[in-house]
């Protein structure tokens, strides 16, 4: 064992640490050389040393001529102390009293009945005796033993509202670890349908006074209640219980002046971006700035776009408006539900269940239209493919380039959309065909020339994985091709409009297909100004000069 030293405040302190290092009978396993400062003792502990047994008889001898130490005298102590001392102690906030016993030198215990005298005496009004029963039976000395506890107020809950909607009206969707990051899909629009609730009061709950050991009271405030009417905004009402709000209409919940409203109108006052996100809104909405990159707009109510709409995907409920034009880059896909106005639209796919109206022309691009198409000012539907059930009405059909140009009119609109849907669909699936096709027949020429057996399995892995990929896009390939050929079939005659007109304005250039129903012709001439019509008598295509 080495050797150690120990620093206590007291004499006390020192042998309950050496029991405690060392068992009750620690002086025949160590000595001590105590020294003794001003507040503490430090003693240096080390083993018992070996000494010759004459030095032990010498040592022996000298303790037993000392026949006793001298103590203080005691006596007065003894009758002073006599009998056991209750202490009562009492917390600062009253709320607990314990007592603390110090036995006597003739009687160690008090009595039942001097310890309540005891409490008595500090002005404590009730106890537990089973408690006081209990520090007698078990000689609870030299501690501290709670007998006494006040009753604690209940304090009063103040009347609240909890918003069942985020304040702002966008719900942040942290993205999860295994999901892919989608910048476009991080903020969304928080939605509400008429009747649902946005808002619950909570009632004031009531507290209840406490009472100190003392016998004092604690008395509590009354809880403050609300009035529910002074958080109604536009487009909500309270609920028949006085208890909720509730919204009046479809739309976007907000906290607007800590009162709740609900906008049937969602305002972007800027151009779409990854702050504001995907658009998802059960009501109608407004850009007024553009609406350009990888994002999507889904709306049941109309749309109005003061910018430029470019490569977005809208899927509209209402009718659409871009005061801007359509400009989409070969990406832009626009179902609509109603009418659609632009100033002009350029690279785009519009799909529109009612009229179109364009104020300047539409170039390379496809439009079915379940309406009528009308282009203005300038007038031109060139390049593309352009089909109406109703009428068509343009200045100019095709170019001076004798750019292919597609113009259909009395087409069955339900039928064609899906048609061109599925085209689009099956371009893609055979772009990704051709990519993971191509990327097998480069892994096998590596699988031959590859002799590193780790890397071989490697490859062989990645091998399995494009073609399970390859034969999920090769299903899907035989899926679309199969449902193009049934629609293709399933025309109906009765959804044909055979007395639409295809109206040109100024001219319509040479390679430019003209279609009414389901018959068809070449224009191979500059004609105009003129109207397209099918001659029911001759069964053909008829065009006449205005």
């Amino acid at each position: 064992m080495e050797k150690r030293i120990i620093k206590v405040s007291s004499v006390e302190e020192l042998i309950s640490t050496l029991e405690k290092n060392y068992g009750p009978t620690w002086y025949e396993k160590v000595s001590l050389q105590i020294t003794e400062t001003t507040g503490q003792i430090e003693a240096v502990v080390k083993p018992i040393d070996n000494v010759d047994s004459g030095t032990a008889i010498e040592e022996l001898t000298s303790i037993m001529k000392i026949k006793s130490i001298p103590l203080p005298h005691l006596s007065n102590i003894e009758k002073q102390y006599s009998n056991p001392v209750v202490r009562v102690n009492i917390s600062e906030d009253k709320m607990q009293a314990s007592i603390f016993i110090i036995p006597g030198f003739k009687r160690i215990l008090p009595t039942v009945d001097e310890i309540k005298q005891a409490l008595s005496n500090s002005q404590i009004v009730y106890c537990d005796e089973k408690t006081i029963l209990s520090v007698i039976q078990d000689q609870k000395l030299f501690t501290e033993v709670v007998v006494a506890q006040g009753k604690q107020p209940v304090l009063p809950k103040d009347a609240s509202v909890e918003f069942l909607f985020p304040p702002t009206g966008f719900l942040y969707q942290r993205p999860q670890a295994d999901e892919k990051f989608d910048p476009a899909s991080l903020y969304k629009i928080f939605t509400c349908k008429s009747g649902d609730i946005l808002a619950i009061k909570r009632p004031p709950e009531y507290g209840q006074d406490g009472i100190t050991v003392t016998g004092e009271i604690i008395k509590v405030e009354k809880p403050k209640d609300i009035n529910l009417s002074s958080f109604l905004g536009q487009n909500v009402a309270i609920s028949e219980d006085n208890l909720k709000i509730v919204a009046t209409c479809d739309g976007q919940p907000y906290l607007e002046n800590s009162k709740v409203c609900v906008r049937n109108l969602l305002v972007i006052d800027k151009d779409l971006g990854y702050d504001t996100g995907n658009i998802d809104f059960n009501a109608s909405v407004v850009v007024r700035g553009n609406a350009e990159g990888p994002f999507k707009i889904r709306a049941k109510g109309d749309v109005l776009i003061l910018g430029i709409l470019g490569e977005v995907e809208v899927n509209c409920g209402g009718s659409l408006r871009v005061q801007g034009g359509v400009f989409g880059r070969g990406k832009g896909i626009v179902n609509v539900g109603k009418d659609f106005a632009a100033k002009f639209v350029s690279e785009a796919q519009i799909f529109c269940g009612g009229n179109i109206i364009v104020e300047d022309y539409i170039m390379n691009s496809t439009v079915i239209c379940a309406g009528d198409v009308k282009v203005f000012g300038k007038g031109v539907i060139s390049g593309g493919t352009l089909k109406a059930a109703g009428n068509v009405e343009a200045s100019e059909l095709g170019s001076v380039a004798n750019i292919r140009t597609e113009i259909a009119a009395g087409i069955d609109y339900e039928n064609e959309s899906k048609y061109a849907q599925l085209q689009r669909t099956l371009i893609q699936i055979v772009k990704r065909v051709n990519v993971l096709s191509s990327s097998e027949s480069s892994l096998r020429n590596q699988l031959l020339r590859t002799k590193d057996t780790t890397k071989r399995e490697s490859l062989k892995t990645l091998l399995v994985k494009i073609q399970e990929a390859k034969f999920a896009f090769e299903k899907q390939l035989h899926k679309t091709r199969n449902a193009i050929r049934i629609i293709k079939h399933n025309m109906q005659l009765d959804k044909l409009r055979f007395s639409a007109r295809i109206k040109v304005r100024r001219v319509c250039h040479s390679n430019v297909k003209i279609q009414i129903g389901l018959l068809s012709k070449l224009n191979s001439e500059e004609i105009g100004p003129c109207e397209f019509f099918l001659d029911k008598s001759s069964g053909k295509i008829m065009c006449r000069s205005n």
